[in-house]
Formats: C-alpha cells, sequence, structure tokens
C-alpha cells in the first residue's frame, strides 16, 4: 500500500499561496496578498452574516434563521482563523526580536 501525499488542500473560501502568487515569486508579497485577500473574504462574510440576520428576524421570505445562524457560525470560524494568523505572526516577530545581535 502506497500512501499519497496530501498537496494543495484548502479550506472553502481559503485561497492558496500558488493561487495568490505574484509574478516575480517574492514569498513575502505572496503571503501578503494572501492575507489581503482572506481579509476581505473575512469582511464580506461578516457582512452577509448580518444582512441575512436582519432579514431573517426582519421575517423577510426566502432567508431562515437557520441560514442566518449557519453563515454568521462561518464567519465566526473565519475571524478565528483570522486572528490565529495575527497571533502567530506576533509570536514569531517577538521571537525575532528577542535574539541576541
Amino acid at each position: 500500500m502506497t500512501i499519497q501525499p496530501i498537496g494543495n488542500m484548502t479550506m472553502p473560501g481559503m485561497t492558496t499561496l500558488s493561487m495568490a502568487g505574484t509574478e516575480n515569486g517574492d514569498p513575502w508579497e505572496e503571503f501578503s496578498v494572501l492575507l489581503g485577500n482572506q481579509i476581505k473574504e473575512t469582511d464580506r462574510m461578516e457582512k452577509r452574516a448580518k444582512d441575512l440576520s436582519e432579514r431573517a428576524l426582519l421575517g423577510n421570505a426566502g432567508v431562515s434563521i437557520h441560514e442566518a445562524q449557519i453563515a454568521s457560525s462561518e464567519a465566526e470560524l473565519h475571524m478565528r482563523l483570522l486572528l490565529q494568523v495575527r497571533n502567530k505572526g506576533l509570536e514569531v516577530y517577538r521571537e525575532v526580536m528577542s535574539m541576541p545581535v
């Protein structure tokens, strides 16, 4: 039995570095593009969740409270992921800054 590599697996709505890539291949620029895209995606998901919640509470046809709750949960998970990336970035920065010269 052989084990196949996982390869490029992503979460729904997430992009990979190769998808966000730039033409000069600079990994820091690719990371900044990826991070910028994820911030925009998180903002879009939060706005959509808020809109669906408002429409569901007002009783607009076609929007159930379940849809609004699912959208809210997805937006919350996306925000938690983004915060963890930020926290790891700060942790790495602090570690590098505390290294002796």
